[in-house]
């Protein structure tokens, strides 16, 4: 009897060894569920003390650029305020760079819009001589003047622009220009070009045409009437650009504004800031 129990006492043995392994497996996966789920919870809190940290940073930055463009807006502002008061104390530069102080500066750059032609304005003669693209223009402008030159491309910025009131400012105009306008010839504009070398620009179409040969002065005086209409010997509009912050680190603030010249001041009337 005792023999035969022996080997049922052996086979009852391993039974419990298993079920001590079975519980010891699912004692080891709940800690392993328990440990992946903290690990879950520590990543997901990195993740989002992460993302709270980088808007903090870009909020400071913002921050900090709003009041760097707020300088330089400030800056520019002073510029065109030197700009103002030098045009009555009859010493204006054409460009400048000012060190206002504690960091910060400005520039400014004037350009005559009158040196160049305006695309929405000029004659189609004078565009056939001037660019390539007359046709591309006039086609354009028969729905809406251009806001800008690159509606038509190819279009060149040095000789052509949507500024100003459409009339050329022969003391101010390139060969180039100058050579597109009626009445004009290679003399005419070497003239010009002479005189104004020497500090003593033409001050009138009919002091020009006393220094031409007489085949100079024939063709001015043929077309002196599509000429006077769109020939000037002083801008009668300044475009200036002041731009201002600190040092020459961006952000920096633009104002660009078009002003009338008067004796006394620059009189503005249209006025841009970006």
């Amino acid at each position: 009897m005792i023999h035969r129990l022996k080997p049922a006492l052996g086979r009852a043995m391993p039974l419990r060894a298993v079920r001590g392994r079975a519980h010891a497996s699912a004692w080891e996966s709940r800690e392993g569920f328990a440990l992946l789920t903290v690990l879950w919870l520590i990543t997901a809190l990195s993740t989002v003390v992460g993302v709270a940290l980088a808007t903090t940073r870009l909020g400071q930055r913002t921050t900090l650029n709003r009041i760097a463009l707020t300088r330089g807006r400030w800056a520019a502002e002073a510029c065109l305020a030197i700009v103002q008061a030098r045009w009555a104390q009859h010493r204006l530069a054409d460009t400048a760079t000012i060190d206002l102080g504690r960091g910060m500066r400005c520039d400014w750059c004037i350009e005559d819009p009158t040196a160049r032609v305006n695309v929405n304005i000029a004659e189609r003669e004078v565009l056939d001589r001037i660019t390539p693209s007359a046709d591309s223009i006039v086609a354009r402008r028969r729905l809406n003047p251009l806001a800008d030159l690159g509606e038509v491309p190819d279009l060149d910025p040095t000789l052509l622009t949507i500024d100003g009131p459409g009339t050329i400012n022969l003391s101010a105009a390139s060969r180039r220009v100058l050579l597109a306008l009626p009445g004009l010839s290679a003399e005419a504009v070497d003239r010009l070009l002479a005189r104004r070398a020497l500090g003593r620009p033409v001050g009138s179409l009919d002091e020009l045409a006393g220094l031409l040969s007489p085949g100079g002065r024939e063709a001015l005086l043929a077309r002196y009437a599509d000429l006077a209409r769109i020939a000037t010997f002083s801008p009668p509009q300044l475009k200036i650009a002041a731009t201002g912050g600190i040092g020459r680190e961006p952000p920096r603030a633009t104002i660009t504004i078009v002003v009338v010249p008067l004796p006394e001041r620059l009189a503005v009337i249209r006025r841009q800031m970006w």
